[in-house]
């Protein structure tokens, strides 16, 4: 893999542009509660790593988040993407990832869509004990330590890894989390489809029970 992104490099290529996402199953919102939402913001991202400085800006301008939340966003999406591109498919030649931007009431939810694993059988992202000396393996850690909320969804062979971060000031009684506090476990609907996963709750929290073959309950990478 990285000899072929050295070859783009020194070739001059510039990497593929973002496109439109038309699927409706990445376009729609992951609900932890009954609210009627539209279709969200989806781009299709080539699965390399220059193709991040990108999705930062676009994100930037669909957020509509203060400066600060949205520098959050940011960092917190690049890492899902960069883990996407390092741990799944979507980093393989001809590779793909899709990142959807849902303006939702009183918050805003990213989420970031792989092509499922290399391998079969491979673990579900999880937030991994922390290792001093190991390279990698922070970023699902921030994720779950900075957004007021996050989990996983697999469907279809593709994993997602979502995160919602809440608007400054806005109400958040209907929202059983807090930022790096209680547990925002429970049932997940895409809207629109009746396919259910649970959610992440905090580092250090007691898992949730054996999940069905079609959810998962996870982590970090």
């Amino acid at each position: 893999m990285e000899q072929r992104r050295d070859n783009q490099v020194e070739s001059g290529a510039p990497p593929r542009l973002p496109r439109r996402t038309t699927d409706p199953r990445d376009r729609a919102a992951i609900l932890v509660e009954p609210d009627p939402v539209g279709i969200g913001h989806s781009l299709t991202l080539a699965g390399v790593p220059e193709t991040a400085s990108i999705l930062r800006r676009r994100l930037a301008s669909l957020a509509s988040l203060p400066p600060r939340s949205t520098e959050l966003l940011q960092c917190l999406a690049s890492e899902l993407f960069n883990n996407a591109i390092t741990h799944s498919l979507s980093g393989a030649e001809g590779g793909e990832v899709v990142v959807t931007l849902h303006r939702l009431r009183g918050r805003v939810q990213v989420r970031v869509t792989d092509q499922g694993p290399r391998t079969e059988g491979a673990a579900s992202p999880h937030v991994r004990p922390l290792a001093p000396d190991r390279v990698g393996g922070r970023g699902l850690r921030l994720v779950a330590l900075q957004s007021d909320r996050w989990g996983t969804l697999h469907e279809d062979g593709r994993t997602t890894v979502w995160f919602e971060l809440d608007r400054p000031g806005a109400p958040t009684a209907r929202h059983p989390s807090a930022p790096g506090a209680a547990e925002a476990r429970g049932t997940i609907r895409v809207a629109g489809n009746s396919e259910a996963t649970r959610t992440a709750g905090p580092v250090g929290a007691a898992p949730p029970g054996p999940a069905s073959p079609a959810s998962d309950s996870g982590g970090g990478r």
